[in-house]
């Protein structure tokens, strides 16, 4: 623990964490409202998501890395990974976790998923119950089974989430994140920021039911620290959990890789087999990545934007031959 390497990235880590302090309190607003075809969205608390953000992140990360390491030894680490073998792709999730980072990296992303990812489940909630009359809650139930209700129900909408990043639309956004050649702890942060898909999963699980903030805390660390296991080099299949409880790593690496197969979408394994999208892994760690050319290191920003400039295109496209379609086809008699 007292290795040169080791008191660096303590130092460097400190240090990035007081530089995003900073820049959060002296160049972005704790509001930020979007005008976005004629219509105002306000975007609030813009601070507190960035510092909760940031506080999982600097606490659970130097966990996950130390758990990995006790796992794989130095030879096999992310740290070793990413300091010492120094890929491309390592550097480009480098990257997209100093961007996550960086206070700035929230307003891109209400940008740029025009405000979808901060779209407040609160709201949604009272709109349902308005227009349905629909008031589900477990609020001031046991902490614990609010934990589990909550839990089970949002690995189910990540599920759906997940699904929808691999339909045709949304690919072109997802498949920047399956852009990795190799796994990394931080292969978790390598997410696009227009995340519309977001709202499905993590929105709509809070709109549909209600619960106490505390439950909200300690389901979304949990849902962390499975996102950076899975992203590990942890060559474990995790033996009988990782087939019914909860994904491993080898499992999650076949989804990563290169046939683009939509399966292993959920963080529980039970919602792949419930939906027939459960395979199992192999015992031995395998080539991952897309078929797609990636720059990676200081390209990813160029990565970012090619991506989402085809999302948009296909999204042109898709819509065109629908309306072309029903153009050409035969009207129906009544």
């Amino acid at each position: 623990m007292l290795h040169p390497v080791a008191l660096s990235l303590v130092a460097a880590h400190l240090a990035l964490l007081l530089l995003g302090w900073w820049a959060l309190h002296h160049l972005v607003p704790d509001t930020l409202t979007l005008n976005l075809f004629g219509h105002a969205h306000q975007v609030s608390e813009m601070h507190r998501r960035v510092i909760d953000r940031t506080v999982e992140i600097s606490l659970l990360l130097p966990s996950i890395f130390f758990i990995e390491y006790l796992c794989t030894g130095w030879a096999q680490s992310s740290v070793r990974h990413l300091l010492v073998e120094r890929t491309a792709s390592g550097w480009s999730d480098v990257a997209c976790y100093l961007f996550q980072m960086a206070p700035v990296w929230t307003l891109v992303t209400a940008i740029m998923s025009f405000g979808f990812a901060y779209v407040s489940g609160e709201g949604l909630r009272q709109a349902l119950a308005h227009a349905t009359g629909l008031k589900l809650s477990i609020a001031g139930a046991p902490l614990a089974l609010q934990a589990v209700v909550l839990f089970v129900l949002y690995t189910l909408f990540d599920y759906w989430s997940h699904r929808l990043d691999h339909s045709r639309v949304f690919w072109p956004l997802h498949r920047f994140h399956h852009s990795a050649e190799s796994f990394s702890v931080l292969t978790a942060a390598r997410i696009h920021p227009a995340m519309f898909t977001a709202v499905v999963g993590a929105v709509l699980p809070g709109a549909f039911l209600a619960c106490d903030p505390e439950a909200l805390v300690y389901v979304g660390l949990v849902v962390i620290v499975i996102r950076l296991l899975v992203h590990s080099r942890i060559e474990s299949n995790f033996g009988w959990v990782g087939r019914w409880i909860v994904q491993s790593p080898l499992h999650h690496r076949l989804h990563h890789s290169l046939n683009r197969m939509p399966i292993n979408l959920a963080l529980l394994p039970i919602w792949d087999r419930l939906f027939n999208t459960w395979r199992d892994a192999p015992q031995q760690a395998m080539r991952i990545g897309t078929p797609a050319p990636y720059r990676h290191g200081a390209g990813v920003v160029l990565d970012i934007w090619r991506d989402y400039c085809a999302f948009w295109a296909g999204l042109k496209a898709m819509t065109v031959n629908r309306l072309a379609e029903r153009v050409t086809s035969p009207s129906r008699g009544p």
